[in-house]
């Protein structure tokens, strides 16, 4: 597994040639699977690789199969807010986790703020679900009895 925060500034090789660095990842409006990635080379615009060219996603690089193209439309799309299901405000998404041979999301790391960090760390979620709304996603994910188990 890799969180997608390590894929920034990790090169794109296409057919033995860098064809760019890796700006971010963007994931499904669904948040459950890499839609593609956002990469950049030197001064020029940002251009897509779409999650179907890509054929590997290593600890140095990336291979990927087909030429960058122009970005679609919706490519800002990000997670952020996150609450439970009684609408409580739990925190933000911070990272995600991906499996490198799916490229599927198997958790969501999420920030509770600074001093939560601090005291108790982020935490995951793997079981959640998302409500687009525009260039970003609503994570909603099940309610815990205590703040200790949705934590662990």
């Amino acid at each position: 597994m890799t969180d997608m925060k390590r894929l920034i500034g990790l090169p794109v090789i296409m057919d033995g040639r860098q064809v760019g660095t890796v700006e971010r990842g963007v994931l499904h409006p669904d948040g459950k699977a890499l839609r593609g990635l956002m990469i950049r080379e030197g001064m020029r615009t940002a251009r897509w690789i779409d999650a179907g060219s890509i054929s590997l996603l290593g600890q140095l690089s990336i291979l990927c199969s087909t030429p960058p193209v122009k970005p679609p439309r919706d490519s800002a799309f990000r997670l952020f807010r996150v609450t439970d299901a009684n609408g409580l405000r739990i925190g933000l998404v911070t990272d995600a986790l991906l499996d490198e041979e799916t490229l599927r999301v198997t958790a969501l790391e999420i920030s509770s703020g600074p001093v939560d960090d601090l005291i108790d760390g982020r935490f995951f979620a793997t079981s959640f679900d998302v409500k687009s709304c525009g260039a970003t996603g609503h994570v909603t994910i099940p309610c815990k009895e205590s703040g200790k188990e949705a934590r662990s």
